[in-house]
């Protein structure tokens, strides 16, 4: 027992500087990890700082997909150690080697149960003015998760009762106190071009070591060709032609994987009658053997054509063309009416009887399933955020949230 508190159990991981133990925490009986800086590492200051430093950092990120800290202190060999949560269902590298040993390749809801917590993971550690550094399939945990956090039936990858948590800020950089020169690291396989050797890094390195990531698991799928770019452009060598924010890294990843838009299919053209009276005024009724003149065809067949473009005009550029409730399902947009150019807004989805759902954002990305959805305005002038989505008996229903974006 360290601390008078935590009774050490099994070996969970052994690795260069520190032992991981599963515990049990005797005052609040309760199950946790406790990592322990190996014993000869203690006495190295350097090392023993950046150790106490990492569960500093983990503190300073709130995120459910950041592994969360809760306590530190230091056993009877002046071992500094760290408590955190328990991810109880192992690593994310553990998973995919287990689904790939049975033939598994992922789909698209895969990709998505394990990029989205990822982004959100990273968009809480970067608005902690953190770089994480060293991303890799080791540092992805699952762990149980009462309330259904994944992406729903189908997610093998990380399931609807699981939740995916970012470990390890060991190697973590702090760019409030620094300006971003840092000594090269990172797992092989997943260390991006400017950690190769000592130089600057900043966020963007950590949104090439998740394209990396998403590629390693996504080797061997037959997913569409957009989302392999996006993940290419994640990696490109040079930062300045990266993603620059880990949200629109995420926005260009769901886009690629969201579900093509139903076809709307215009009804078919009226068909001519054959007998006389049936025929409008101006149609002349032709007579035995006379064919119709090539002028009356031209004139019917113009009519036909007006009319259909008409009807999907006022589909695409009319008002609401379905109802935003129905039957006791609904939908509605909850968020700013204004925003100003240059800043991000947030709108959240309200949804009641309803499974799914598409957003359209005025980017011209779509994102699918998303309580919320976030875009940055970039000119003035009005816009429209559309949520879209099906009732139970498969009728659609739309809604739009008007902003005016001002200087």
């Amino acid at each position: 027992m360290i601390a008078g508190r935590y009774q050490l159990g099994e070996v969970l991981g052994v690795g260069s500087f520190a032992t991981v133990y599963r515990a049990t925490d005797d005052l609040l009986e309760d199950t946790v990890v406790v990592k322990m800086l190996a014993e000869n590492h203690s006495l190295n200051p350097e090392i023993r700082e950046r150790f106490i430093a990492e569960g500093r950092s983990l503190r300073r990120v709130a995120s459910e997909h950041v592994v969360t800290v809760h306590d530190i202190g230091e056993a009877e060999r002046q071992q500094p150690f760290l408590v955190l949560e328990l991810a109880d269902r192992g690593t994310l590298a553990g998973r995919v080697r287990t689904l790939r040993a049975q033939g598994w390749r992922p789909s698209a809801i895969d990709m998505l149960s394990m990029a989205r917590p990822l982004a959100q993971a990273l968009e809480a550690i970067h608005a902690a003015q953190l770089v994480h550094r060293d991303l890799s399939p080791g540092n992805l945990l699952l762990a149980t998760e009462s309330a259904a956090d994944g992406d729903g039936p189908g997610a093998q990858l990380v399931a609807a009762d699981e939740r995916l948590l970012l470990s390890d800020l060991g190697m973590c950089k702090d760019l409030a106190i620094n300006s971003g020169l840092t000594v090269s690291g990172g797992t092989a396989g997943f260390r991006p071009p400017e950690q190769s050797q000592p130089g600057m890094v900043d966020t963007r390195a950590d949104i090439w070591a998740a394209s990396a990531l998403v590629s390693w698991i996504a080797e061997g799928t037959n997913l569409p060709n957009d989302f392999h770019h996006v993940l290419q452009r994640g990696m490109e060598t040079d930062p300045d032609r990266r993603h620059q924010t880990i949200v629109e890294w995420l926005a260009e990843i769901e886009a690629a994987l969201a579900p093509p838009p139903p076809q709307i299919q215009a009804p078919p053209p009226p068909q001519l009658q054959h007998q006389g009276d049936d025929l409008p005024d101006f149609i002349p009724t032709p007579t035995s053997g006379e064919p119709l003149r090539t002028t009356t065809l031209l004139l019917i067949g113009l009519a036909v054509v007006t009319g259909i473009i008409g009807l999907v005009a006022g589909m695409f550029f009319g008002g609401d063309h379905y109802p935003a409730e129905n039957d006791g399902a609904s939908i509605a947009i909850g968020g700013p009416e204004e925003i100003g150019v240059g800043e991000a807004a947030t709108f959240q989805a309200e949804t009641e009887g309803v499974h799914s759902w598409i957003w359209s954002l005025p980017t011209g990305t779509s994102v699918v399933d998303d309580d919320e959805a976030t875009m940055t305005a970039t000119e003035p002038g009005t816009t429209e955020v559309i949520l879209r989505a099906r009732d139970p008996d498969g009728n659609e229903l739309e809604t739009r949230h008007r902003i005016t974006v001002t200087e």
